[in-house]
């Protein structure tokens, strides 16, 4: 069975209606990064900012459970104790979870953020026959007195040590109190540990292969621009192909996500009769011209291979890709002639939150839709530059 606490449900609903929080996922571009990221860089997340977060977490609920008095609900205490490690890093120069808040408390709060990483690379113990605990269980757990055996939801004592996490043990910086008396510099032996542990991560589409984030560890990627350059593909080895399609991918979702803006915009005055200025669709013709090359080497069969669990990329919006892609092979300019399949995806992907809709609530979509501050079409990154800053701490280890 798969626990899934209260937060974690509303993190499935926010992903769920991303698009209403910014997060643009025009016909499903969304899909294609969450595939290749998940398999390139497994446990990360675009929320994450610095390495040693991992660590952290682990130790705010060690400090918990070993406190003498249970006054306070552990989820609770939690908070404040992730409240007071936001003013202890407010030093630090950047990747402060928080920071801009601060002294508020902060949404996505570290325990949130870093869970993801805490279970896939191996630093959450497993419940036999229930996979990696969840941050629920874990809360339940050390809510006990110091000491007590740690037991799982049914009371059965939790195995393989008396410790639901395995990191090293704090460092003595962790001891201190006050604003500014953290940082994110790893010990040495905390890089040790971490760059031993992510060397170990398989890619999940081939277990027996490792990772390409295992495969960066060490190694300073800071210049790369993209997840696909040349110095990532040269260290990718078995992945090397795959890589190569994503970087296909990521041209193609550029050139959609230009054609999709284009498309709302067109059907903003010719559909509605309101001014626009042509913002995204002077726009286009240049994204079109920078990425088509790459686009049109995309291996359509072997990209539909890569995405795995094909019940996710529905029909629709595996047509609207696909018709992309032979747009862009025969050389067209106008976006309208995609504009169908387009519509078909969005519906499917947002019904009444679809700005191509022809209803009524398309056009209330459209009414709020502001074309000039809408980005123009980018590749899909599949969280490099996060992937950068968590690499960045174990260069040369």
């Amino acid at each position: 069975m798969t626990y899934l606490s209260p937060d974690a449900m509303r993190e499935a609903r926010k992903f769920m209606n991303s698009d209403q929080k910014g997060i643009r996922d025009e016909i499903g571009f969304l899909i294609v990064h969450q595939r290749y990221a998940d398999r390139f860089f497994p446990g990360t997340s675009v929320l994450h900012t610095r390495l040693r977060y991992v660590l952290f977490v682990p130790w705010l609920y060690r400090d918990e459970h070993l406190k003498p008095a249970k006054g306070q609900r552990a989820q609770e205490s939690v908070k404040r104790r992730e409240y007071l490690l936001t003013g202890r890093l407010i030093n630090e120069p950047g990747g402060v979870i928080g920071s801009r808040n601060y002294p508020s408390p902060v949404e996505q709060r570290p325990s949130q953020v870093y869970w993801g990483a805490l279970q896939r690379w191996g630093l959450v113990r497993e419940q036999e026959g229930s996979g990696p605990l969840s941050r629920y269980q874990v809360e339940r757990m050390v809510a006990g007195k110091p000491g007590a055996l740690l037991k799982d939801d049914e009371g059965t004592p939790l195995g393989g040590g008396s410790w639901p996490f395995v990191v090293p043990e704090p460092a003595d910086d962790w001891y201190g109190e006050g604003e500014g008396t953290l940082s994110f510099d790893l010990t040495r032996s905390e890089r040790k540990f971490l760059a031993k542990r992510l060397r170990s991560l398989t890619s999940p589409r081939n277990p027996g292969a490792r990772s390409i984030f295992s495969l960066l560890v060490g190694h300073d990627v800071s210049s790369s621009r993209t997840a696909w350059g040349p110095q990532v593909r040269d260290l990718a080895e078995t992945e090397r192909p795959a890589l190569e399609r994503a970087g296909h991918a990521a041209a193609l979702a550029a050139i959609g996500r230009g054609v999709y803006a284009a498309q709302v915009e067109t059907l903003c005055e010719e559909l509605d009769r309101s001014k626009r200025s042509d913002t995204q669709r002077a726009a286009l013709t240049g994204i079109v011209q920078r990425w088509k090359a790459q686009a049109a080497r995309l291996d359509w069969p072997a990209f539909l291979d890569d995405m795995t669990d094909r019940t996710e990329l529905a029909p629709v919006v595996s047509v609207a890709l696909q018709d992309t892609l032979a747009w862009v092979r025969a050389g067209h300019t106008d976006p309208m002639r995609l504009e169908r399949v387009y519509r078909d995806a969005e519906e499917a992907r947002k019904g009444r939150r679809a700005r191509l809709s022809r209803s009524q609530f398309g056009v209330d979509q459209r009414a709020d839709w502001d074309n000039d501050h809408h980005p123009l079409g980018a590749p899909l990154h599949y969280r490099w530059d996060r992937v950068q800053m968590l690499l960045q701490d174990l260069v040369g280890a």
